[in-house]
């Protein structure tokens, strides 16, 4: 939770490359969150860890044990059949400015708690407590994209007048400061787990809260769903506690890889 991160993190070329592919997903994104729900969307994020797992073998070449492609799978599928069982549908309701303001509070101090009890402790704790209040913020950040989508679809007198621009960009500013101080203070696994569980959790929750989005809640429905949720955690967890990702967080070789696709290139040179 240093200043001196921020000038840290600009002067490396690799980090920069990855703040500009995040502003081409933000972008994604907030298209996504413009035309479909939040309960949808934002729960999308698990499926980076497949992602992740084909970058890691591709690119770093790490080693991939059947167990990692198995725990991708099974978050990637947990993700998929709880979409297909809860079924979240979108309503035309628009949440009133108390409403925001009270979602909004109990998101900021919920998120500022964790980054308190997140600056002592162990660095596994730190790391997990960060990554918490960042995926806290990303999540209510996400939300706010939505009326901001709308404004900017209306024009940019719209966009720059709404208290919902200036809320998002703040918002997001803090949650993006608080997850790279998640990434140095402790192991990447704690603070990746947080980011890819708790923000579609929370996500969810506020697509109910805020926007009325429904999900489908028959009993036989519920139990799948659960099974779902289950599913994917244990995935999620296993995936971002497996050595293929705690190698490659400490790996040097970021820009060039070492992996199939460096040992290809490597080859049509030398030919």
């Amino acid at each position: 939770m240093s200043t001196k991160l921020v000038s840290h993190m600009f002067s490396r070329l690799v980090w920069v490359g990855g703040f500009l592919f995040m502003g081409l997903g933000f972008v994604a994104q907030a298209t996504a969150l413009h035309f479909g729900t939040l309960s949808v969307v934002q729960p999308l994020l698990v499926s980076e860890l497949l992602i992740t797992v084909v970058v890691l073998w591709t690119w770093y070449g790490e080693a991939l044990r059947a167990r990692d492609a198995m725990a991708s799978v099974t978050a990637t599928a947990g993700l998929g059949l709880f979409l297909a069982l809860a079924a979240p549908t979108e309503s035309s309701f628009s949440p009133s400015r108390g409403l925001w303001i009270l979602v909004a509070g109990v998101c900021a101090l919920s998120a500022l708690m964790f980054v308190g009890l997140g600056l002592r402790g162990p660095s596994w704790w730190r790391a997990l407590s960060l990554g918490t209040g960042a995926s806290i913020g990303f999540a209510l950040t996400a939300a706010l994209t939505k009326p901001v989508t709308d404004a900017f679809a209306a024009g940019v007198g719209p966009l720059l007048t709404s208290w919902a621009t200036y809320a998002m960009a703040l918002g997001g500013l803090f949650s993006f400061f608080v997850m790279q101080s998640a990434f140095s203070a402790g192991p990447f696994a704690a603070s990746q787990t947080t980011l890819i569980l708790v923000n579609p959790c929370v996500s969810v929750v506020l697509g109910v809260v805020l926007f009325h989005e429904s999900l489908h809640h028959e009993p036989a429905r519920v139990i799948g769903e659960v099974v779902a949720i289950v599913a994917t955690v244990i995935g999620a967890v296993a995936v971002t506690t497996s050595p293929l990702v705690a190698g490659a967080h400490g790996d040097s070789h970021h820009l060039t890889g070492r992996g199939r696709y460096a040992r290809w290139r490597e080859r049509r040179r030398s030919t």
